[in-house]
């Protein structure tokens, strides 16, 4: 563990690191946090870690950037320079499981690679010398967070149904997200990503890589993604005409009951 950077003796416990890829998937993190008190922005590895209180509970807010090294590299400097708590992760994602539609949330209670393949030297999804494809969320946080989901959904829900003209309510779901370096954007892909691993239910560019992290520095982690597209050849519209008008509602809505439980 690296020296204790000057700010940290004004935290009153370790902070909670709340992590993003997108400026928009924070929603008004960064802004509440602002408002509710004092904030210290440390730029460190060329990005930037807000520090401070939001909705009562200490924390470090932070934009991991896209894919999985920048998460990878975010995610170990939150622990190593800034010794958080644990970790909570906050984006959208393309659905692939079949019952998952775009307005879900898919809340991760394991997570893997689909683009890791060292075969024949060592099974397919296999991280090497590790020996194990899957990384399982922390439970407890887990649960939090799904129930935080499960809270804005009901208050909030009926006006995302709206939204998107479906009367269904958006659902809450709770699995397999996989990640990798490329923007799943065709039917054949998804097929493919569903014949291989068929109980996956989102697929994005991050989550796997902060639970690895976090698995081999003993750091819980949690990870929400809302279902911005169908990982097809709608996904590149459907994704940022979402991320732009909708993604910051979510992200608010779900972490300011989040953390407000916490605090």
């Amino acid at each position: 563990m690296s020296a204790p950077l000057p700010f940290e003796a004004a935290i009153p416990r370790r902070p909670l690191a709340v992590m993003a890829a997108l400026p928009q998937e924070l929603g008004d993190l960064v802004a509440a946090m602002r408002a509710e008190g004092g904030i210290e922005t440390v730029t460190h590895g060329k990005r930037d870690y807000h520090v401070g209180t939001v909705h009562g509970a200490p924390c470090v807010v932070t934009l991991a950037r896209v894919g999985k090294v920048a998460a990878a590299a975010t995610a170990s400097a939150l622990i190593h320079a800034f010794d958080v708590e644990a970790v909570v992760f906050t984006g959208v994602a393309g659905g692939v499981g079949p019952t998952v539609r775009i307005g879900d949330i898919v809340v991760a209670e394991s997570l893997m690679q689909h683009d890791m393949d060292a075969s024949p030297l060592f099974p397919r999804f296999e991280v090497p010398l590790l020996g194990m494809s899957r990384f399982d969320a922390d439970a407890p946080l887990t649960t939090a967070l799904a129930a935080a989901c499960e809270h804005f959904i009901d208050e909030e829900g009926a006006a995302l149904s709206q939204r998107f003209l479906t009367e269904a309510l958006p659902t809450v779901h709770r699995g397999l997200i996989i990640s990798g370096d490329q923007f799943v954007a065709s039917a054949t892909s998804v097929d493919l990503l569903r014949a291989a691993l068929p109980d996956a239910l989102a697929v994005e560019m991050e989550g796997a890589a902060i639970a690895q992290v976090c698995y081999e520095y003993g750091v819980p982690c949690a990870i929400v993604r809302t279902i911005s597209d169908t990982a097809d050849a709608h996904a590149p519209v459907s994704f940022v005409s979402f991320l732009t008008e909708i993604a910051g509602t979510y992200s608010s809505g779900i972490l300011r009951r989040f953390l407000a439980a916490r605090g």
